[in-house]
């Protein structure tokens, strides 16, 4: 017997080859980012790439070796640069068939492995950011034309950098810098929605006029715009904005809340530059012009950087806008990265404008108003992140959103909103649901564009909010919303966003703000069935009006605000902590407690069939003047309201108070239709605050077993709103609350 040697070895050679590119091939792909990397080097941790689209790359070319492995891009220390966004696409995710599952009831639920992970490398702080470095700063001429006495010889000038046209925004070493902004002025006369009437001497033909811009409160409570200016007769004293307000441009209501009693004010000319931090541009003469506050050796301002993007990542699955299904990414997640100096997305005309307003043109239907944007994504994840010292928002998922989850990130000092769920307009498209938003620290949002909100879900359904504290924002805190109806106009708030292919005719020709209107349209508002519970909100509606901790209006059915502590918003600008606005029915009000808040109009307000249980209100600051609970403009039949506690300011006021529209005279809000009982009410000044209310709904047989007495918590000022023994609240079965829940789940951390 003979054994060919030479065959048997060239067999095994080949075997051993074929096993060892396939063991090779299935590494896990690890690759690594630093800002003194060279992306001709490997990409290892020993010779790192140095850009992030560099590393993308080589994913890729992996990829399309055959390498399915997870993959993680590790960022080191240091400051990346992006000069474009960064579009991540179907490509750079996984397959939908490895993914899949069943939906949990609310939210993302566990999601699987991701295929692509950004990461900081250990404890190391990596930053992603814009920021162009403004080189070549001189000390400006005293004799600058309008320049204030006061910053003279203290203003340097250095040109645009190459390849900008301009920006909105501007950051030093500490964060985001004030542009210029003048005194305020309210204007004289409404005008339309592009006419300014102003005071004598407010508006002036600046040679810079196409970079200044009008940031204006447009004679409504709720709203601000930030206009570029297009023209300024300073003779006649009208000037007129390059685009259209929100709604016409004139002074507010009297009842509206101002800091300083005006609701205008001009940016971004020489003569506002009267402050240190402040910075003006002329995108003509391509000059900045800044008084710095922290200087180099050499006096020149310090570490200035200017933002080329607005976005700067961009998850971007495939989008069928007019079709029923998108092809989404899978798998992408990013951990313990900062992102910072994006500018914010400017009104430059009423094309991107005029009907793409989500509800009051609080922000921007499918735009690119987020550093980090995932639109048309799955199973995406973004944990331990900082998101701050931006001109526009931290995150939004737009169109196609599922199994989404941000958690364990802080969001600081943004120009906008902190982070945004929306959906497709109204119509029977329905893809955007079962996100989490879980134990974020969101706070110093709205900075720029005061109304826009911390977390907003628009057309978006399923989703779990929970345990995240927001505080100090310019107006809400969390919305739930639709409040576009199928039959507005084209160029109304939300108009062009309707998907008027997928609504009957009917439906359009017959709707109205009323619960039967409601209930056919319901199928179009997908903002449904969210759980807002165990978040934590205070200094709320810090610089606009008419706003709440939490809102929902327009709304589907099925949404959850429970168990949320909502305290110390001591502006005179709140009307409610929660509140249920127009069009919403079906809501569950539950388990909140609501302390020292100013709460002007009331404590909870609804306008519509809602549940109102268990809800603690206790320390008002004031008399609310629409009642503690307010049923409001709408009949509200159906409604319960149970187990409630309400302990009254001294002065009194209404426990349950129907309040109509001005002059309404038909379909009145009447409390006698609604399920109420097992209240506990208490005046600690007065014993029999509530007899004529209990007088008049137990002649009908409702509040046959409320109560009127001391509720006996156990530490209101400590945060133990539970009970003494002996508490009237025990015996009516109302459940003591834990505040120690509510908000970030370890305190301090974030």
């Amino acid at each position: 017997m003979k054994i060919n040697i030479k065959g048997v070895s060239i067999v095994l050679l080949v075997f051993f080859t074929i096993l060892s590119c396939k063991t090779k091939q299935q590494e896990p792909i690890e690759l690594y980012v630093s800002v003194e990397g060279d992306d001709t080097a490997k990409g290892s941790l020993e010779a790192p790439f140095a850009t992030l689209v560099k590393a993308v790359e080589a994913v890729r070319e992996k990829r399309e070796k055959g390498n399915t492995n997870p993959a993680t891009i590790y960022l080191r220390e240091g400051r990346h640069q992006l000069k474009e966004t960064l579009v991540l696409g179907l490509e750079d995710g996984n397959t939908a068939s490895e993914t899949s599952k069943a939906f949990e009831k609310v939210g993302a639920g566990t999601l699987p492995e991701a295929y692509l992970t950004f990461s900081a490398y250990g404890d190391e702080k990596p930053i992603v950011s814009s920021g162009l470095p403004v080189v070549g700063w001189q000390l400006a001429s005293s004799e600058l034309q309008d320049l204030p006495n006061l910053a003279k010889g203290k203003v340097w000038v250095a040109d645009i950098p190459e390849g900008l046209d301009t920006f909105y925004t501007l950051y030093d070493t500490n964060g985001r810098l004030n542009r210029a902004r003048a005194e305020g002025f309210v204007p004289t006369q409404e005008g339309d929605k592009r006419t300014v009437y102003f005071p004598e001497g407010k508006l002036k033909n600046w040679n810079n006029l196409k970079d200044v811009e009008l940031q204006v409160r447009p004679s409504r409570a709720w709203a601000i715009n930030m206009l570029p200016l297009a023209s300024v007769d300073e003779e006649n004293k009208i000037a007129k904005t390059a685009v259209s307000a929100t709604y016409q441009i004139g002074p507010l209501a009297h009842w509206v809340h101002t800091k300083d009693g005006n609701s205008a004010w001009i940016e971004n000319t020489i003569d506002a530059l009267d402050e240190q931090g402040e910075w003006v541009v002329n995108t003509s003469a391509r000059k900045i012009y800044l008084w710095p506050k922290y200087l180099n050796a050499d006096g020149a301002p310090k570490g200035i950087l200017v933002p080329t993007i607005n976005e700067l990542i961009r998850v971007e699955g495939g989008i069928d806008y007019d079709g029923a299904t998108d092809k989404p990414v899978y798998g992408i997640a990013f951990k313990g990265i900062t992102f910072s100096h994006a500018d914010k997305r400017a009104w430059t005309n009423d094309a991107d404008q005029l009907g793409w307003g989500m509800q009051h043109d609080w922000d921007m239907f499918d735009k690119p108003t987020a550093m980090l944007r995932f639109r048309g994504a799955e199973n995406c994840t973004v944990t331990n992140c900082t998101f701050t010292n931006s001109g526009g928002s931290g995150v939004r998922f737009d169109l196609h959103a599922q199994r989404n989850k941000v958690e364990n990130c802080e969001f600081a000092h943004l120009g906008e909103a902190g982070i945004l769920l929306a959906g497709y307009g109204p119509g029977t498209k329905d893809v955007n649901h079962h996100n989490s938003i879980v134990n974020n620290n969101i706070h110093h949002f709205s900075e720029i564009t005061w109304h826009s909100p911390g977390i907003w879900a628009w057309q978006s359904g399923y989703n779990h909010i929970t345990n995240n504290f927001l505080h100090n924002s310019g107006y809400a805190a969390v919305l739930i919303t639709n409040r576009v109806e199928p039959d507005r106009k084209l160029n109304g708030e939300g108009g062009r966003t309707i998907r008027h292919h997928e609504i009957s005719k009917e439906i359009i020709a017959n709707t109205k703000e009323d619960y039967a209107s409601w209930k056919a349209r319901e199928k179009y508002n997908h903002s449904r069935h969210n759980v807002v519970e165990y978040n934590e909100i205070t200094h709320a509606v810090e610089l606009l009006s008419d706003g709440n901790c939490i809102y929902v209006s327009g709304a589907g059915t099925g949404n959850i605000v429970r168990y949320n502590y909502l305290h110390d918003n001591l502006e005179h600008s709140m009307p409610a902590p929660i509140r249920c606005d127009d069009d919403q029915h079906e809501t569950l009000i539950y388990g909140n407690v609501l302390y020292n808040n100013y709460a002007v109009s009331a404590g909870i307000a609804s306008k519509g069939v809602n549940d109102i249980i268990n809800n603690v209100i206790v320390a008002p600051r004031v008399v609310p003047k629409s009642g503690y609970l307010s049923y409001e403009w709408v009949p509200v039949a159906g409604s319960k309201v149970h187990h409630n506690i309400i302990i009254s300011h001294p002065d009194g006021g209404i426990a349950n108070n129907e309040r109509p529209r001005k002059g309404q005279t038909t379909n009145l809000p009447n409390l006698e239709d609604v399920d109420i009982d097992s209240n506990l009410y208490f005046n600690p000044s007065n014993p029999h605050w509530m007899d004529a209310h209990f007088k008049r709904m137990r002649a009908i047989g409702k509040e046959t077993s409320s109560l009127s007495g001391n509720p006996m918590f156990i530490d209101v000022e400590g945060g133990n709103f539970g009970f003494k023994e002996g508490s009237p609240a025990l015996k009516l079965g109302i459940e003591p609350l834990d505040v120690s829940k509510m908000g970030l789940k370890n305190k301090g951390e974030l």
